[in-house]
């Protein structure tokens, strides 16, 4: 009985370690699947949110416009991927197969216009690697269909563009830089027509640490005063993504002072207009938001007439009237709206005249505008598209103190008509000139 049970008992033994032998030899040589890395990015402005689907099986509900995730673990190899609208298995927006290698990291962004019918995968490969000590790695791209070519300059916040050199010369749509390495600090992106120093987008200052690894978009931009946004996309898991709106304000300059010699415009102590005119304007200036001076100088002295420290607010457009006789001369400073209507003209009337009464205002003789006194603004007033003469009468009289000729208003363009001059007559007498606010 004794060697009976000292058998059973080594074979019980035998068995087990068997069994157990077995399974330590199928978990040690069971290949792994190899993983590599993948982001999602919704840069498509018309589009509504998406659904994901990575190999047959959804991967990602509800992508929203600027939505991008943090890099997700799945398996290497040449899946398909499928965007469809979310909740809805059709149409298929964007049809794929990526190739997703092992241990590489790659960013799929939904770029294009759906109503257009150009949404298509822009894929972009990156490696894993780190920045060297105290840098961080930054690649640029644009992805704003409809945009020219650019130039992309990454600068310290205070260069001055016209001696800087692009980071990225010349980027079309759909192109993506290779990697910058640059030291953490604060930055300045800008980007301008691409060979020109004409600024389309200025981020104003930014922090960008060290060890981060990044990738900026310029994609579509709904408000403000440029036609793109950027997309920052980060590493850090908590933050896949940051938005950095366009940091500029739109500023124009007009003198309207019928009396007062030609002047220079200066914004915070630099020249940026010289010798101007009655009644000459700017045009549109893009000056980086915040409190800024302008002084009115009697052209080529140091003879302040204005001297004015407005706050401008980003995305805004304003408008600064330099009015009144010499004596008493005077800023007159606007926020212009600029938001135009597809099938109207909208204008709106200024009294710029210093010695003009009140007036009405009339098109095509009828008051659009009553009691208009000296720098009284009226609002911006959507009318058809079609030839107008605008009258300026005495205030409550069939007195008419100005005919303009036939003036054209086109639908979908914004308008500012300014009544300039002297009522007395000289050099100067009384007109309106019509500006194109957009």
């Amino acid at each position: 009985m004794t060697k009976i049970r000292a058998w059973l008992l080594a074979a019980a033994s035998v068995a087990v370690l068997s069994a157990c032998g077995g399974d330590d030899d199928e978990e040690t040589h069971a290949p792994a699947t190899p993983k590599s890395s993948l982001r999602v990015v919704h840069a498509s402005a018309d589009a509504p949110k998406v659904d994901v689907y990575l190999g047959g099986a959804k991967a990602l509900s509800g992508v929203a416009y600027t939505d991008a995730t943090a890099f997700l673990s799945v398996d290497a190899g040449t899946p398909q991927v499928i965007v469809t609208p979310e909740g809805a298995m059709t149409p298929e927006v964007i049809k794929a197969t990526l190739d997703l290698k092992a241990d590489a990291f790659t960013t799929v962004v939904a770029v294009g216009s759906l109503a257009g019918g150009t949404v298509e995968p822009l894929v972009i490969a990156e490696d894993g690697s780190a920045p060297t000590a105290g840098n961080l790695k930054l690649r640029a791209g644009h992805a704003s269909p409809g945009v020219p070519a650019v130039d992309i300059y990454v600068t310290a916040p205070d260069a001055d563009l016209a001696t800087a050199s692009p980071a990225v010369p010349n980027a079309a749509y759909k192109a993506v830089s290779g990697v910058l390495q640059i030291p953490g600090g604060n930055y300045r992106i800008r980007a301008t027509l691409a060979g020109t120093k004409t600024v389309a987008y200025d981020s104003g200052s930014v922090a960008l640490a060290a060890g981060s690894d990044l990738v900026a978009l310029a994609v579509p931009a709904s408000t403000g005063n440029s036609p793109v946004q950027l997309l920052v996309l980060t590493r850090a898991a908590g933050t896949p993504k940051l938005l950095i709106a366009d940091a500029t304000s739109q500023v124009r300059v007009m003198h309207a002072s019928p009396d007062a010699p030609a002047v220079d415009v200066l914004v915070d102590g630099a020249a940026a207009l010289t010798n101007v005119p009655f009644p000459a304007d700017s045009g549109y200036l893009s000056l980086l938001s915040g409190t800024r001076n302008f002084k009115v100088n009697a052209a080529g002295t140091s003879t302040t007439v204005i001297d004015v420290s407005p706050a401008l607010a980003a995305g805004k457009s304003y408008s600064v009237f330099a009015v009144g006789f010499l004596a008493g001369i005077e800023p007159l400073l606007l926020e212009d709206n600029r938001t135009v209507v597809a099938d109207k003209a909208k204008v709106r009337v200024i009294h710029g005249s210093p010695d003009a009464p009140a007036v009405d205002v009339l098109a095509n003789d009828a008051v659009v505008v009553p009691n208009v006194p000296f720098k009284g603004v009226s609002g911006y007033l959507e009318v058809p598209a079609g030839n107008y003469v605008f009258k300026l009468n005495l205030q409550g009289t069939s007195t008419t103190a100005f005919t303009s000729p036939s003036i054209a208003l086109e639908a979908g363009k914004v308008y500012t008509a300014i009544a300039i001059g002297s009522a007395a007559g000289g050099t100067n007498p009384l007109t309106i000139k019509l500006l194109t606010d957009k």
